[in-house]
C-alpha cells in the first residue's frame, strides 16, 4: 500500500505505551484488526495453482527419493501449495524508518512470508524468463495480486484507522480526567 501519514497515531501509540502498556497492545491488536479486510481479500485471490507446472510432487515419491529437477522447483524457484502461500500473508504493526520521512514512523503493513508467495507476487521485476513471461501473460505484470487489492481497499482501511486512532484518544482523555 502507499504510504499514507495518520495524524496522531504515533503520539497515541506512545502516549498509551507510557500510560498503560495492555491498552497500547490492545491498541495494536486493533491496527491489525483494521487491515484484515485486505488480508483476507488477498487470502481469497490466491489461486490454486498459478500455472499448470507449478505444483509440489506428490509426497509419497519425495521420501523415496525418486523427484528430479523438473519443471516445479528447479533453478530455485519453491513450490507452490495454496495453503501455505496463503498462510504466508500476515500484517505487522511496529515502529521504523521510513523513506522521504523523518524519524521512526509507525509502520501497519502486509506482507508475504512465503517464498512462492513472494515469487508470485514479484517475478518479472528483473528478470524475463519464461517462468515470468507465463505469469505476466496469465496474471498481469509484478505486484499481481496484493498492490491491487490493497489499492481497492485502502479508502475503508484509513477511515478505520483513523477510527482507531480517535477512540485511542478519547482512552488517553479518559486516563487524564
Amino acid at each position: 500500500m502507499a504510504t499514507q501519514k495518520i495524524r496522531g497515531l504515533d503520539d497515541a501509540l506512545k502516549t498509551l505505551g507510557k500510560m498503560n502498556p495492555v491498552l497500547r497492545r490492545e491498541a495494536v491488536k486493533n491496527l491489525k484488526n483494521d487491515v484484515k479486510p485486505i488480508v483476507s481479500a488477498i487470502k481469497a485471490g490466491i489461486p490454486q495453482v498459478p500455472l499448470s507446472n507449478w505444483v509440489a510432487p506428490k509426497q509419497s515419491s519425495a521420501r523415496r527419493g525418486t523427484v528430479q529437477a523438473g519443471r516445479s522447483g528447479a533453478e530455485g524457484t519453491p513450490y507452490w501449495q495454496a495453503g501455505k502461500v496463503k498462510s504466508g500473508v500476515w500484517s505487522s504493526v511496529k515502529k521504523q524508518s521510513v523513506r522521504n520521512m523523518k524519524g521512526k514512523q509507525i509502520l501497519v503493513s502486509i506482507r508475504q512470508s512465503n517464498g512462492a508467495g513472494e515469487a508470485f507476487e514479484k517475478a518479472g521485476k528483473k528478470t524475463n524468463s519464461v517462468f515470468t513471461r507465463n505469469l505476466t501473460n496469465k496474471w498481469g505484470g509484478p505486484m499481481r495480486l496484493m498492490w491491487p487489492v490493497a489499492e481497492k481497499h485502502t479508502p475503508a482501511v484509513l477511515r478505520s484507522i483513523d477510527q482507531s486512532v480517535q477512540d485511542m484518544e478519547k482512552q488517553i482523555n479518559r486516563m487524564l480526567r
